[in-house]
């Protein structure tokens, strides 16, 4: 799940906000029997990770959790799936939270800080500046993997890497050294923009008609077929370049 998508559940999870935890399960490892009682005070995200903080008694600390979903983690509200536990599921008064498949777990709230509000691309903080004198750490990096690269795209993932990708018609290992300087700046910009259309057609039901390239068969330009390997230790979907 992509910075754009956890944008929308943080959205869709404002009805919860104010509301205590009546009931708790799921197959997690952490103690969530903790999180019985409380009141889901407030929720943040940060690039792929959403962040929920809970609020008890006035002499009992705040319970701050993580949650990553990874490649294939996913979540309902008051539409469970069948035959499947989920990691999480927290009920309130109005309504029933599912999280699937993903990494949940209990975190310090000190943890918060080491986060980097500049390089996440859907945060009015994004500070594309920033990125850019961050990136000259970076040249030796295939395009590939700075795209993915958390601390300077956080909340960028396949489907933004892959269409940005295609976008600046870069082959995905090209090294950022091999990009003309004055051309950075339009790799940082393609990045940001991808990530508010993608949260736009989300919303509006139309993400995947958008695609270029991501789970496409063969380029929209020139016919070819589109090749999918693993390189760069990531496995890719895109147009092999001659």
């Amino acid at each position: 799940m992509e910075g754009p998508s956890l944008i929308i559940l943080k959205e869709e999870l404002k009805p919860f906000v104010g509301r205590k935890v009546l009931e708790v399960s799921g197959n997690t490892k952490q103690p969530k029997e903790l999180l019985q009682g409380r009141k889901l005070a407030s929720i943040r995200t940060w690039g792929k990770v959403l962040f929920m903080e809970f609020t008890g008694a006035k002499k009992t600390a705040p319970i701050l959790t993580r949650t990553h979903f990874m490649m294939f983690g996913s979540y309902r509200i008051d539409d469970p799936k069948e035959n499947r536990v989920p990691r999480i599921e927290l009920r309130f008064a109005n309504g029933t939270l599912y999280f699937y498949a993903c990494a949940f777990k209990f975190v310090e709230k000190e943890s918060l800080k080491e986060l980097d509000p500049k390089v996440d691309v859907l945060s009015p903080k994004w500070d594309e500046a920033h990125v850019l004198d961050l990136m000259k750490e970076k040249r030796d990096t295939y395009l590939c993997d700075l795209f993915l690269d958390q601390k300077l795209f956080a909340g960028s993932g396949n489907i933004v890497k892959n269409e940005v990708l295609f976008n600046l018609r870069c082959h995905p290992l090209t090294k950022l050294s091999e990009l003309k300087r004055a051309d950075w700046p339009l790799a940082v910009h393609e990045v940001r923009l991808y990530c508010e259309n993608f949260y736009r057609w989300k919303k509006n039901y139309e993400l995947r008609r958008h695609w270029q390239v991501y789970r496409k068969h063969r380029c929209p330009i020139c016919g070819e077929k589109i090749k999918r390997e693993t390189i760069a230790e990531r496995r890719l979907q895109h147009q092999l370049q001659a």
